[in-house]
């Protein structure tokens, strides 16, 4: 059976201590006094997607890992354009609000499992911000 798969990351310029948000001292001052902030507004952001399109959702985004700069959503074929859209558009907007804009890279792609070899491959491959079909 195949499914959407959509993957997104931060990716600001210059950046690459972003790889390391789960090692919270190895960020910068700046980011540990908005942890609190970006946490509160991750998990509304992962809740309004989850709610949103529900019905298409297989695998949720995780609200739990809101520390990681990465998240990941399976979702039906047929709407996976447009939910990977706007998963986006709202990290997009939120990373903006956090100072570092236009630093979002999101990957999606239909597929079975080793489509999800290829999308992390993919994501990983560039820093470069962006919506991915692949």
């Amino acid at each position: 059976m195949d499914y959407g798969i959509i993957y997104i990351k931060a990716c600001p310029s210059g950046g690459d201590w972003i790889k390391h948000c789960r090692i919270l001292s190895s960020t910068p001052e700046s980011f540990h006094q908005n942890v609190s902030d970006i946490n509160l507004k991750f998990q509304s952001l992962s809740n309004d997607i989850n709610s949103k399109y529900s019905n298409d959702i297989i695998i949720p985004m995780d609200i739990s890992s809101t520390q990681s700069t990465h998240s990941l959503c399976t979702t039906t074929t047929e709407r996976v354009e447009e939910i990977a859209n706007d998963i986006y558009n709202q990290f997009l907007k939120l990373a903006g609000s956090q100072g570092i804009p236009n630093s979002i890279r999101c990957v999606y792609s239909v597929g079975s499992d080793e489509v999800m070899v290829n999308l992390v491959k993919y994501l990983d491959s560039s820093g470069k911000s962006g919506l991915f079909k692949i």
